[in-house]
C-alpha cells in the first residue's frame, strides 16, 4: 500500500519530514529554548519580589526595612538584566535558526525542481512555483523559530503565573480561569475560518506572480500585437480575486485576534470586582490583589503569545503543505538502475570506424 492511499502513514511521513528540518540545528534549538526558559522565569519572579516589598516589609517596617528595600530593589534589577540577556537569545539566534531552515528548504525544493520533467512544467504556472520557493518557505522559517520559543514561553508563564495565584487565593483564580474554556471555542473556530482564508490568499497570489511572470516574459510580443489592454484586465481580474480573499482573510483574522484582546481586557476587571470583594469579605488583603493584577497581566501575556503562534501555525502549516506537495511530484524520467556514472568527463569526441560519402 502506497502512503497517499494510507492516511496515518501519510500525516506520519510529513510529520517526520516537518521536524527533520530542526536535525542539523539541534544545538541552536537547545539554546534558544534556554533562552527562552530564562525569560519566562525572571518574569514569573519580578511580581513575587515586589510581593516581598508590599506584603512583608512594608506592612512591618523596622530599622533594616530601607536597606531590605534596596536588596530586593537590586535583585529585581538584576532579573530584568537576565530577562532583557535571555530575550536577546531569543530574537537574535531564533532568527538565524529560522533563517538557516529556510535556507536549506529552498535549496532541497529548487534541487528537486531541476528534477523533475517537463511535462511537470507544461502544466505549472512559473508564478505559482516562485510563489512556493519564496513566500511559503518564509513563512515556515517564521514558525519553525517562533514556534518552539512561544510555546516554552507560554505554558511556563502561564502555569507558573496560574499555580502562583492558585497558592494565593484558590477561589478567585478558578473564577478566573472559567473564561478560559469559552476563549478557547472561541479561537478554535475563528483559527479555522483564518487557515482556509490563507491558503485561499496564497494561492491567489501565486496566480497573479503567473500572470505577471507570462505578460513580462512575452512583452515583446503584447505590445507588437497591441495585447497591452487585454493583458491588463487580466491582471486586474487576477488582483481582484486576490482582494477578496485577503478580505475574507483581514476579516476572520480581526474576528480572531480582537476577541481573544477582548477576554485578556475582561480578566483583569474580573479580578479587581471579585478581587475587591474578597477584601470586603477579609479574604483577601490589597497587597495580594496588587500581586494578583500582576500575575494576571503574565497570564494575559502568553495568551496574547499564543494568539500570534496559531497565526504563524496556519501560514507554516499552508506553506508547508504547498512545499511538501512540490516534494512529493516525483520526475517522469529518472536514472536506470544499472546507469553507469561518467566520474571524468574531458569533452573529447573520437570517431572510430566511421565513414561517410556520396553515392
Amino acid at each position: 500500500m502506497s502512503i497517499v492511499q494510507n492516511p496515518k502513514a501519510f500525516l506520519s511521513t510529513r510529520t517526520r519530514k516537518f521536524f527533520s528540518y530542526y536535525q542539523p540545528y539541534l544545538g541552536q534549538l537547545t539554546i534558544n529554548l534556554i533562552g527562552a526558559v530564562l525569560v519566562s522565569v525572571t518574569l514569573l519572579l519580578v511580581p513575587l519580589c515586589i510581593r516581598l516589598i508590599t506584603k512583608d516589609l512594608l506592612t512591618d517596617v523596622g530599622p533594616q526595612t530601607t536597606a531590605q528595600i534596596y536588596r530586593l530593589g537590586a535583585v529585581i534589577f538584576g532579573l530584568i538584566a537576565l530577562h532583557l540577556v535571555g530575550n536577546t537569545i531569543v530574537d537574535y539566534r531564533g532568527h538565524m535558526l529560522g533563517a538557516r531552515m529556510e535556507r536549506d528548504m529552498r535549496k532541497e525544493l529548487f534541487a528537486h525542481f531541476q528534477t523533475l520533467s517537463f511535462g511537470f512544467y507544461d502544466s505549472q504556472k512559473t508564478g505559482q512555483l516562485m510563489s512556493r520557493i519564496t513566500h511559503d518557505s518564509f513563512a515556515m522559517s517564521e514558525l519553525y523559530h517562533h514556534g518552539p520559543e512561544d510555546l516554552v514561553i507560554s505554558m511556563l508563564n502561564f502555569a507558573g503565573a496560574f499555580a502562583i495565584l492558585l497558592a494565593i487565593n484558590g477561589r478567585l483564580a478558578a473564577i478566573l480561569f472559567l473564561l478560559l474554556p469559552i476563549m478557547a471555542l472561541y479561537a478554535v473556530y475563528f483559527q479555522r475560518r483564518l487557515r482556509r482564508a490563507m491558503r485561499q490568499s496564497k494561492d491567489r497570489i501565486g496566480d497573479i506572480n503567473a500572470q505577471v511572470e507570462d505578460a513580462l516574459a512575452g512583452i515583446r510580443e503584447v505590445q507588437a500585437f497591441g495585447n497591452e489592454v487585454q493583458e491588463q484586465e487580466k491582471f486586474d481580474h487576477e488582483n481582484e480575486r486576490f482582494l477578496a480573499s485577503r478580505q475574507i482573510e483581514y476579516l476572520s483574522d480581526a474576528f480572531y485576534y480582537q476577541g481573544v484582546v477582548f477576554f485578556t481586557q475582561v480578566m483583569p476587571l474580573v479580578v479587581v470586582l471579585f478581587g475587591g470583594l474578597a477584601i470586603i469579605q477579609a479574604e483577601l488583603d490589597l497587597a495580594d490583589l496588587i500581586t494578583f493584577l500582576l500575575y494576571t497581566g503574565i497570564m494575559i501575556e502568553p495568551i496574547l503569545r499564543f494568539s500570534n503562534f496559531t497565526r504563524l501555525l496556519q501560514e507554516g502549516l499552508t506553506g508547508f503543505e504547498r512545499f511538501v506537495e512540490m516534494l512529493e511530484v516525483q520526475p517522469q524520467i529518472k536514472n536506470g538502475t544499472d546507469a553507469v556514472s561518467l566520474d571524468e568527463v574531458k569533452g573529447q569526441i573520437e570517431f572510430c570506424n566511421v565513414t561517410f560519402g556520396y553515392q
